[in-house]
């Protein structure tokens, strides 16, 4: 098939790949020339495990252009531009422009919008332009992207046109997955509830890890391994931490948040999920000015500062957030992560070697290279707020956070 994507960002560029790989001709769409230029030359800017390999052999069967006449052969045009939440609200500019801008070139090209909008937006959008527009959102994890495109749980495809929609059918008819087709709006609130639920989860189980500090004995990790056996609930999302962050949950639970509102709805658990979440930093500096008193000059080195592992986004990082709060403390901060090497205003190390001597190490991200190092045994704490050190490597090193029952 002959497909279009356009807003070359996180989903977007790996739906792009994944779909070329699967020998599909693809058109890259994005407004931003300096991201066209490079995507030409081979060079990524995104940090997605196994995307550049991938990217770098299906780049024949991949065009990249700011034009969108460029897409007039195409069957279908995938919408992956941002949907930022601002003061509350989601801005649906960035599609709603791309849909004018596809709609004016072509006419017979099926438009699907995988970017994440609230209830309604399609039906808008689509009486707007006079025509059918499919609903097929994403459900993609930084840091395991590419497989979930390639063995997504579920496709989900709104609309009201069933041509339009088995053609947007066709393209996935790789993954496999069961397909759901249903209405543009359930497609739409299929993405929101999914995403306040996984978000709810994180928050629901930080709260039982308070809990946990406050009973000798109790040990978070174990309490979450044994509710996640239960097939009812689940085991993932259920790793106590300092909160989530990343493109998709504070900005889609808010914007779900607002839409209600506008409704006449409050949603009590939503909302909770967000409080709490919120509060995650405040517990976090308690937690450490607990262990080294004061912090105003103290020496602290921050292992990790994207949202999650595997990635390089920094986009609402609870690490980052973590920074800021302990420099507003009056702290002094070294920071190291495995692939951003610049923040401004901190000072980044190359090794977690050279944060030795400092007052503490606080680790606030999962990358795998954190669970075991030397600098551990010399330290003089390790706050662990990711529980992410390797105890039985490291048997003598003090370890506050989330391990505190079993120290």
């Amino acid at each position: 098939m002959n497909v279009a994507v356009v807003g070359l960002g996180f989903v977007g560029l790996v739906t792009a790949t994944v779909i070329a790989d699967k020998g599909n001709s693809v058109t890259c769409i994005d407004v931003d020339g300096e991201k066209i230029e490079k995507l030409k030359r081979g060079e990524l800017y995104i940090y997605e495990p196994g995307l550049k390999e991938l990217f770098q052999r299906n780049m024949a069967r991949m065009s990249f252009t700011s034009d969108y006449s460029s897409l007039r052969e195409s069957e279908v045009a995938f919408i992956c531009v941002p949907t930022p939440t601002v003061n509350g609200k989601i801005d649906l500019s960035s599609v709603r422009d791309s849909v004018l801008s596809v709609s004016s070139v072509d006419k017979d090209v099926i438009i699907a919008v995988k970017s994440t909008v609230v209830p309604g937006t399609a039906s808008a959008l689509s009486s707007m332009i006079g025509r059918s527009i499919v609903s097929n959102p994403e459900f993609l994890r930084e840091g395991n992207a590419i497989e979930d495109t390639l063995h997504p749980d579920r496709i989900v495809v709104g609309g009201k046109s069933d041509v339009d929609m088995e053609k947007v059918c066709d393209v996935w008819e790789f993954t496999g997955a069961p397909i759901m087709r249903v209405t543009n709006e359930n497609a739409e609130l299929i993405k929101y509830a999914s995403n306040a639920f996984l978000a709810t989860k994180i928050s629901f189980i930080n709260e039982i890890a308070n809990l946990c500090e406050k009973i000798p004995g109790a040990d978070v990790a174990t309490v979450a391994k044994g509710i996640g056996m239960d097939h009812r609930i689940g085991k993932d999302f259920l790793r106590a931490g300092i909160g989530f962050g990343g493109s998709c949950f504070p900005k889609d639970t808010r914007a779900l948040v607002s839409f209600a509102e506008e409704k006449g709805l409050e949603l009590k658990i939503v909302k909770s999920t967000m409080e709490v979440n919120e509060e995650r930093i405040k517990h976090a500096i308690e937690m450490i000015e607990e262990e080294i008193g004061n912090l105003t000059g103290k020496n602290i080195c921050v292992l990790g500062l994207t949202f999650k592992d595997n990635t390089n986004d920094l986009r609402e990082s609870k690490s980052v957030e973590l920074i800021d709060a302990l420099r507003a403390k009056g702290a002094k901060i070294l920071a190291y992560d495995p692939v951003i090497k610049e923040l401004d205003g901190v000072k980044m190390v190359n090794r977690i070697e050279e944060c030795k001597g400092t007052d503490s190490v606080v680790i606030a991200s999962e990358w795998k290279e954190f669970e075991t190092n030397p600098i551990y045994e010399r330290a003089k704490n390790v706050v662990d707020l990711k529980k992410v050190v390797n105890l039985k490597v490291h048997p003598n090193v003090r370890v506050i956070g989330a391990y505190h029952a079993e120290n």
